[in-house]
């Protein structure tokens, strides 16, 4: 029986776990991929106090490093279901195990969204990519389309034209919605080339992406683009669905919690970027993490 289970290891599912640690509570960390959550897709922090031009992978690797260094257990598997016991314990399973806890952090954060076109699911991995740091490197001189217009696509594509040929952003839209010094920095740069008011219709090729189908949203005229790779940042959305049975999610699909960040079920937090807030940062990550961690330290 642990003291708590942390569901995640981004910025959030950390600083809970180094919290709890601290207050030498039985703790562990479950995570299905890499812990750092997004921030292994971040391409520059400098927001995050400490952090000045920090790729984002760099930063998980310190906070991952330094749960390691509190011997804070991880098991890496995906979590299938929680069920409430009647006692008001919990049961986490996971695809591999099951395990008892008397509390519950969701951590998990979010996952990036689809365009949901023609061939996407096809070409992920060769060709499509929601990770620039991850992939970038594949594409050294090549051509690449970055598809969305938010301050994600426009640091992704910053990234990507140190490394390739030619970067051409894709934009719904008539404009940018990304932070003014980031929109300049794009405007600016000889290697991208903005092309706004087109959505994407699918992507073709043989055995990699060898083009991207564009049709303008006002006379609908169609385009083919031939590149080598594209990069998809339209948003995210919170890997929540498996608390659906607790009626604790708003419309959208993030968590309710209080100020505590706990659920209206007892002793089940979550904290992060699957939560209902204003504000979606690292440093906000690492508040909510601390708080319910805080929380729970008070209970137990």
């Amino acid at each position: 029986m642990y003291d708590v289970i942390i569901c995640g290891s981004g910025p959030a599912g950390m600083s809970a776990a180094l919290t709890l640690k601290r207050a030498n509570l039985d703790i562990m960390i479950i995570e299905k991929e890499t812990p750092g959550g997004k921030l292994n897709i971040a391409m520059q922090i400098d927001n995050y106090p400490g952090c000045v031009e920090n790729i984002g992978a760099d930063l998980a690797i310190k906070m991952y490093k330094q749960t390691k260094k509190f011997q804070i257990p991880y098991k890496f598997s995906e979590v299938i279901k929680i069920e409430k016991r009647a006692d008001d314990t919990f049961i986490v399973h996971t695809k591999k195990a099951s395990y008892e806890t008397k509390k519950v952090i969701w951590a998990a954060g979010s996952i990036a969204k689809l365009l949901n076109v023609r061939n996407e699911k096809e070409f992920v991995g060769r060709g499509i990519s929601y990770c620039a740091v991850c992939d970038g490197s594949f594409y050294s001189e090549k051509e690449v389309v970055v598809i969305g217009s938010g301050n994600s696509a426009l640091e992704s594509a910053l990234y990507l034209a140190r490394i390739c040929r030619k970067v051409t952003i894709i934009a719904r839209g008539n404009e940018l919605h990304a932070e003014e010094y980031l929109i300049d920095k794009v405007r600016k740069n000889h290697k991208i080339k903005i092309l706004e008011n087109y959505e994407i219709t699918g992507f073709d090729g043989n055995q990699l992406l060898e083009k991207v189908c564009i049709k303008h949203v006002h006379d609908g005229s169609t385009q083919e683009l031939f590149v080598d790779g594209a990069y998809i940042y339209i948003g995210f959305i919170p890997s929540s669905v498996i608390l659906e049975n607790f009626n604790i999610l708003d419309d959208n699909k993030y968590i309710k919690v209080d100020n505590n960040c706990e659920t209206k079920i007892k002793g089940l937090y979550a904290a992060g970027d699957c939560i209902s807030k204003e504000i979606k940062q690292i440093i906000t990550a690492v508040y909510d993490g601390m708080i319910c961690a805080s929380a729970i330290i008070k209970n137990i």
